[in-house]
């Protein structure tokens, strides 16, 4: 998954745009994006299905855009 495919899941879930349009890689999902539990559950389900990730982002780990991409890689 590239930097933009992750910033347009992210849209479809429900971050705001002008937020996303101000984000770079090291961003992090709670930090930076402040992901609810409803954005967390439904960014966890899409990367899943999307592309197989089996990553949690319920642990104490706080993932950057970057990280996240590199795991999915």
């Amino acid at each position: 998954m590239t930097f933009e495919g992750l910033l347009s899941l992210l849209a479809e879930i429900g971050v705001p745009e002008d937020v996303l349009q101000q984000a770079d890689g090291s961003w992090q999902l709670r930090q930076d994006l402040a992901l609810t539990s409803a954005e967390t559950v439904a960014l966890q389900t899409q990367l899943k299905n999307r592309c197989s990730a089996t990553l949690s982002l319920w642990g104490a780990r706080d993932y950057s855009l970057d990280e996240l991409i590199a795991e999915m890689a």
